[in-house]
């Protein structure tokens, strides 16, 4: 993965007062004036109503070539959610964020799952649960892999699970291993942390397209993951002014198959642990 540097004008999803206006004039030689008025009238009352009517409204591919343009000449933050210690934050800070390797997780779950009653009854079956764990297509599954979402709030309030307990990966072989009680001792290990990481948008663009590429998905008529998103916010604001992006929560993933760089490494917030929807 190449080295870019970070731009101080990226695109964060959640803060739609930051990109609304540079999307607003990326499109201007696309959206006819009357589009906006148009949006107001109609009032959808769903997102998607928004940027349907958007599109019935203009030349739908114009539409969504200039954003694609417009997502991949800038930075695009992403968020990874897990509990660290204080000396894992260091690592990343240094190392970047590292695929999964399913071997590597086996310090972390005996530090937690080692003060459990049964620990030693079922220490010995630690090893065939990492293994099976991290076969490709068994729940839990993310070897080799790094995963960002779009939306800081989504992280926090839609799917804070690796807040409170961390890798999905070590969810599974603490259930496997000793059920909600081993899961719930990986909310002991670690604290609530949020990295921000920026990443160059043709990069970010290829990671929410792990499966099916984005020529092959417009081919089926679906509009390109990150688009979508920013599309159908920015005109659902124009319907209604005073809407804000992070209400959606919305989840939507970018998968790496290789490091992500320290020098994307935007921030890394510690959270109050056991947090929920007030952690703004």
């Amino acid at each position: 993965m190449r080295m870019s540097p970070i731009s101080s004008a990226r695109l964060d999803f959640d803060n739609i007062d930051d990109w609304v206006l540079r999307l607003t004039d990326a499109l201007m030689g696309h959206v006819p004036d009357s589009v906006g008025p148009t949006l107001v009238a109609a009032a959808p009352e769903y997102v998607e109503d928004a940027r349907n009517l958007l599109f019935d409204l203009t030349d739908r591919d114009a539409i969504i070539d200039t954003t694609l343009a417009w997502v991949r000449s800038t930075m695009v933050a992403g968020y990874h959610g897990t509990r660290l210690t204080d000396g894992e934050v260091v690592s990343v800070r240094a190392m970047g964020l590292l695929p999964l390797k399913a071997e590597a997780r086996r310090n972390r779950l005996v530090r937690a799952l080692s003060p459990h009653p049964r620990w030693g009854e079922v220490a010995d079956g630690l090893d065939a649960a990492i293994r099976a764990h991290g076969q490709r297509g068994c729940a839990g599954d993310r070897e080799e892999q790094v995963h960002l979402t779009l939306s800081r709030f989504g992280l926090i309030n839609g799917f804070n699970h690796y807040l409170t307990h961390g890798a999905e990966f070590d969810q599974h072989v603490a259930y496997a291993l000793l059920g909600s009680e081993g899961k719930e001792l990986l909310g002991s290990d670690g604290e609530p942390r949020v990295i921000q990481i920026a990443v160059p948008g043709a990069v970010a663009l290829d990671a929410a397209h792990p499966f099916l590429g984005i020529d092959d998905l417009r081919s089926r008529g679906d509009v390109p993951n990150l688009v979508d998103e920013f599309l159908t916010a920015w005109s659902y604001r124009l319907a209604h002014p005073g809407f804000q992006a992070r209400t959606l929560e919305v989840d939507c993933g970018m998968v790496f198959r290789s490091t992500v760089p320290s020098a994307w490494v935007v921030n890394i917030e510690t959270l109050p642990d056991r947090c929920d929807v007030d952690c703004r």
